[in-house]
């Protein structure tokens, strides 16, 4: 999820009890520890690359928020007159960790099980930006900071933000089920299937059908079965390029971090050019795609020799 987000949701977990216990500076330190894991955005200074590696990682992994929980929460106890190590580094602790949850029901990835494993997780409940969620947490704060009845409203908030995650989870299972009634009237055969969460509302989805060498996607809201035609996608064009391509360490970086990698082959001027985008992250306004984040672009002689690899605009 978005900093924003992340940052009411701790301020609102202050307000369910904490702030009352642990004084008003726990207000502080709750929505600044929700937001905590995003601090590996200085990888970012690193290049993309690095970026694409790391973010999500360790800060974001159940063993890495454990220790920053303890580390911080002892800290806190230290400085608190009355010595409330278990306190604050229980508050700590819930406010970390709901950064993992929001992080999880967003389709991204999340590698939480680091340093054990290397696998993404996702729920594709939300996307990554939603108003909704926000606006509740932000109405529930607003709420609790001015009412005497702050702790119960405050817990209410947070009751009701599950509730719309809740109702997100089972709008995407109802998304699946429209589209896989969708494959099978227009008799496509697939792989896997995903329901990507599209921006500005809770019913709108991408589908995504794997069949093989090809995607196939479709826009569509949740409470209707997607209608023909869908896009149709290169997942590979097995040439000799794109395998010279996938084997450099960009590209080997790319397939670890891609759910569903677009292949696109042309030439340049007399070079060989192989660019790699996730249709996870196409973004889509009405029936054109206006932006395709995270495309690798790599260069090449006739040979199948590299000459230039780097991420590229698009």
């Amino acid at each position: 999820m978005d900093p924003v987000t992340h940052g009411l949701t701790g301020a609102l977990i202050a307000e369910a009890g904490f702030s009352q216990r642990l004084g008003g500076r726990s207000r502080l330190v709750l929505t600044a520890a929700a937001m905590f894991p995003d601090i590996d955005i200085v990888y970012r200074f690193g290049g993309l690359p690095t970026y694409i590696e790391n973010h999500r990682g360790l800060t974001h992994s159940f063993a890495g928020l454990f220790a920053a929980g303890m580390i911080l929460g002892s800290i806190l106890g230290r400085l608190d007159e009355e010595r409330r190590y278990v306190a604050w580094i229980a508050a700590c602790w819930v406010a970390l960790f709901s950064h993992l949850l929001l992080d999880l029901i967003t389709s991204y990835g999340t590698v939480a099980l680091y340093p054990f494993s290397r696998t993404r997780f996702y729920f594709d409940w939300v996307f990554i930006i939603d108003v909704f969620l926000s606006g509740l947490l932000l109405l529930f704060l607003i709420l609790s900071r001015r009412s005497q009845s702050g702790v119960r409203l405050a817990r209410t908030g947070l009751l009701a933000a599950c509730g719309y995650i809740g109702f997100c989870a089972l709008n995407h299972s109802l998304a699946l089920h429209q589209l896989r009634q969708s494959a099978a009237e227009n008799q496509i055969a697939y792989q896997s299937i995903a329901v990507i969460p599209q921006l500005g509302a809770p019913v709108r989805w991408s589908g995504i059908l794997d069949a093989g060498t090809d995607y196939y996607q479709i826009p569509f809201y949740s409470f209707q079965k997607p209608q023909s035609p869908f896009q149709v996608f290169n997942k590979t064009r097995r040439s000799f390029f794109e395998q010279k391509a996938r084997e450099t360490e960009l590209g080997v970086l790319y397939y670890w971090f891609a759910r569903y990698p677009v292949v696109d082959e042309y030439e340049q001027q007399g070079f060989h050019i192989v660019e790699f985008s996730d249709l996870r992250f196409y973004i889509r306004v009405y029936s054109f795609f206006v932006r395709r984040p995270f495309v690798l672009r790599i260069k090449m002689d006739s040979a199948g020799n590299v000459l230039e690899s780097r991420f590229a605009r698009s």
